[in-house]
């Protein structure tokens, strides 16, 4: 689980209180209940403190790296792990039976990560929402900020009795010898760079990834107006 200290959007955001207990925390026990090992990698000795009281190992990790993925596999190179769940510490509210699925499925697969459906046209042409398309074997096509596919002759409501757009649940299940290439070895590529996306490396270099349905929606807190809606919830 890589968790960073400094955010853009909002402030230390993974040590905002939520009834008593920082947002990292709210993710670590969520995490818990999959039932496999957490370890926390991250670049404050402040998420030690907090998290001093949970059977989770943490790991501190220099603070110049870029991503969480470059955070893993700085880890991941000197632990005995075949596989790894990238779970962001920003996310408490991912539902552990589809983190256990990611496992599950890199039985056979590389790669894979979660999607839910998109069910408003306001969600569906956020560019802060990511979408994603398959093939008819559940792997991924492509991601973009873009409404994909696009409605040309239709409207929103009569796309929907055709097919379910998808929103991507940014979780990745790697191998490990996956994500240490995709991070020590691949360079980002030119769809990476223009839409932000860092799993749009993998498919430009061939790799497949394989995307499962979520069981629910998550909320990721990034921003202000995320952190009151998860605190509302709890």
């Amino acid at each position: 689980m890589p968790a960073r200290r400094g955010s853009t959007r909002l402030k230390d955001k993974l040590l905002l209180p939520v009834k008593n207990k920082p947002v990292i925390a709210w993710t670590v026990e969520n995490a818990l209940k999959v039932g496999y090992p957490v370890v926390v990698v991250c670049d404050d000795e402040e998420f030690k403190k907090v998290l001093s009281d949970y059977p989770v190992e943490v790991i501190l990790t220099p603070s110049n790296l870029k991503s969480g993925s470059d955070r893993i596999a700085y880890t991941l190179k000197n632990l005995d792990y075949d596989v790894v769940v990238n779970l962001q510490g920003d996310e408490p509210t991912i539902h552990p039976q589809d983190v256990k699925k990611i496992f599950q499925t890199l039985e056979q697969d590389q790669v894979a990560t979660l999607s839910y459906q998109i069910e408003n046209e306001e969600d569906y042409i956020n560019p802060n929402v990511v979408k994603v398309i398959t093939d008819k074997n559940g792997y991924a096509l492509y991601f973009s900020r873009s409404p994909i596919p696009f409605y040309r002759d239709i409207d929103f409501s009569q796309m929907l009795k055709i097919l379910k757009p998808q929103k991507h649940i940014g979780v990745y299940g790697y191998h490990k010898d996956v994500l240490l290439e995709f991070s020590f070895n691949l360079k980002p590529s030119p769809l990476e760079e223009v839409e932000k996306l860092e799993q749009l490396r993998l498919l430009y270099n061939g790799y497949k990834i394989k995307v499962i349905q979520a069981s629910k929606d998550s909320i990721g807190i990034d921003t202000k107006e995320d952190y009151e809606r998860f605190c509302s919830l709890i």
